[in-house]
């Protein structure tokens, strides 16, 4: 009987796991693939990876923030749903 709670145990942490992984997945799959930056003056999209410290990022109405800073201009409201797990915004 132990051994069957136990062998039961490791399959149900195996599902855990193997679902938990599945929605990091589909959250990385949500994350913005470009920034609209700009340098020397240009507005320009580039791929997020190429977004270095000191960019500045333009985030338009209904854009996804494409990359973790601070606001230097101007304001908004952001839906953070995703963050903090609420349903609703």
């Amino acid at each position: 009987v132990l051994i069957t709670l136990i062998i039961l145990g490791k399959l149900f942490e195996a599902k855990a796991k193997g679902r938990s992984s599945e929605a990091i997945k589909k959250l990385m799959g949500l994350q913005a693939k470009t920034a609209t930056v700009v340098r020397d003056g240009t507005e320009m999209k580039i791929l997020i990876e190429e977004v270095v410290a000191g960019d500045v990022v333009y985030v338009k109405p209904g854009e996804k923030i494409p990359v973790d800073g601070e606001i230097v201009e101007g304001k908004s409201a952001i839906d953070e749903s995703m963050l903090t797990g609420e349903s609703i915004p």
